[in-house]
Parts: structure tokens; sequence; C-alpha cells
């Protein structure tokens, strides 16, 4: 299994059920209810609005995703661009060796790495920005944002409307990326259809580090249909399209609706793994955090001046 920013590639044929979830784990994205066929998921990402969100290749791998905010400008996040040598170490696992490619001497990669693929072309990238405090400071996962310049321009789409308003909370949104797809209770099994899909959520709760006195990060966690022990935040309540995003997610946009308006509030960051709740529950209960778009807007103009 190959991963950009830094994921764990494990080779090894293991048959135990708890280690096959956690090497699922590495690569799964898109996971929706049970109960809710993954083609609505596709459908909704097909929505004229997300034509703004596009795939980002790395020395010709998918490695995430990313959303058009000008012609010729590019939001994704920094650790989607964080390339890596490896070392081979070997581990036991419940009795089983399994050698595992640890990422060592992390480096940002080179814009003609990078691949911006939309709607059905490539771009290619001009200059590529990861925020300053992503690689310079130990908390930089909450500055998880990279700007991107195309060395052309791109027509006949509409780019994202950068939010810059801090009333997120409690928000039904929308988060649209790329990726393989599963089901919440079927850790071991995933569709790798290379195609966008997309998910409904509510924004639960807003933390992070601050930035001129805004938390960074929207929190969102994966709510189950008549259960409540999955409930980590907000209402217990899933919506029709609920779900949670991870691996080829990364860089993808979250978006509400404002007076008839939808708005890019957030940039797919990453989901945390709860072996505890995964084993009781399946994905449901897990957690999702987005770098929150309103408080990186300086940042942003800044970078593009």
């Amino acid at each position: 299994m190959e991963g950009q920013s830094g994921e764990i590639r494990i080779k090894v044929e293991i048959k135990r059920t708890s280690v096959l979830i956690v090497l699922a784990l590495l690569f799964i994205s898109g996971i929706g209810r049970v109960d809710v066929s993954p083609d609505k998921h596709i459908k909704l990402a097909r929505q004229e609005q997300f034509t703004c969100v596009g795939q980002m290749m790395v020395d010709g791998d998918a490695a995430g995703s990313g959303v058009l905010i000008c012609e010729n400008l590019v939001l994704s996040a920094a650790h989607v661009f964080i390339l890596s040598d490896t070392r081979p170490d070997t581990l036991e696992i419940e009795g089983e060796k399994v050698v595992v490619f640890t990422p060592i001497n992390d480096h940002p990669a080179k814009p003609e790495q990078v691949i911006f693929k939309l709607n059905g072309t490539n771009y290619k990238v001009k200059k590529l920005i990861l925020h300053p405090n992503y690689l310079n400071s130990p908390s930089g996962g909450a500055c998880d944002m990279a700007l991107l310049e195309l060395e052309q321009s791109v027509k006949g789409i509409s780019p994202a409307i950068l939010n810059n308003q801090f009333n997120e909370l409690k928000n039904e949104a929308v988060g649209v990326g790329y990726g393989v797809m599963a089901k919440a209770n079927e850790s071991g099994a995933v569709i790798d259809l290379k195609l966008k899909n997309a998910g409904q959520n509510v924004i639960d709760s807003v933390g992070g580090l601050k930035i001129g006195g805004q938390s960074t990060l929207l929190y969102c966690d994966f709510d189950a249909p008549h259960r409540n022990d999955c409930n980590k935040m907000g209402s217990a309540s899933p919506l029709p399209l609920e779900y949670v995003c991870s691996g080829g997610d990364s860089g993808g946009g979250m978006f509400i609706k404002r007076n008839n308006k939808w708005v890019l509030v957030g940039i797919c960051s990453g989901s945390p793994v709860d072996i505890n709740q995964l084993m009781k529950t399946g994905y449901y209960g897990s957690i999702m955090f987005w770098t929150r778009v309103s408080a990186f807007t300086d940042w942003i103009e800044e970078s593009i001046r």
C-alpha cells in the first residue's frame, strides 16, 4: 500500500480480523452508513456546486483532493504534499510478524511533482505554499493548509466561495473528496471506484490551535442510526448521508449553504482512529476534523499578493 503524507506502508498477509481492521484504516475514505448505498454519495458529489473539488496527484499517484478557489488557485491540506523516505521495521501483532515501512526524512514535494485533476483535465502546478506552522511547529497539524498556484487558469468551472464568518458551529455540512469507499460496519471491505464522493455531517465542535484569537479546527462525529453509544459530541441523530472521511479525502472541501449559496468552510485534515470504538461499533463513533477556512483567509490573501 503506497501512501503520501507519512502514512505507514505495510506488506503482509494476515487472516486475523483485528489486524485486518488496522490495515484497512490506512487507506479507507468515504465511510458511510450501513443502510445507505454508495451511489447516493457519488450522486451528491456530482452536484454542480461541488465541481470545484478535484484530485491531487503527486509523482503520478493519487495523493488526496483539492478545491479550486480562484481560476488559478487551489486549496488543499499540507500533509498531502509531504513525501518520505522509508525504513523497514519488523513488528509482531497478535503473534504475526509484520514488516512496516516507517516514514523517515519527511520533505515537501516540488511543484513539478504535483498535478491537479479537475473535470477530466490535468493542471500543472507553478507554485506550492505550505502553511509555515505546519512544518515549523509541534502543533502544525492545526495549520494543515496548502495553497497551490496553477500554471494555467481553469475555465468553465465556478471556484468555491471562501467562508469568512466564524459561525460554522451546528451547521449541516457536505464534505467532498476522492478515495475508496466503505460502509460503517465493513472494515475489511472497500470499494475503489476512483470517483469523487461526498457525505453529510453536522459541525459539532470548534477547537484546536488558535490563530488571531480564532480556533483552527472544525469537528464532526459519525453518528449511527438506532444507537447512542457512538455519539461523541452534538446530536446523536445522523443525517441521511452521514459519513466520516479519511485517506484520499484529505485536502477536500467541506461546504455549508448560506443565503442560498454554498461556501467553503473547511479543508479535510484527518480522522483519528479509536481502536476500542472500532471493535465495538465499526466506524460509527469516529471523529473527523477539518482545517477552518475562516481562520486562514488573511494567510491566503497574503500568500497570493
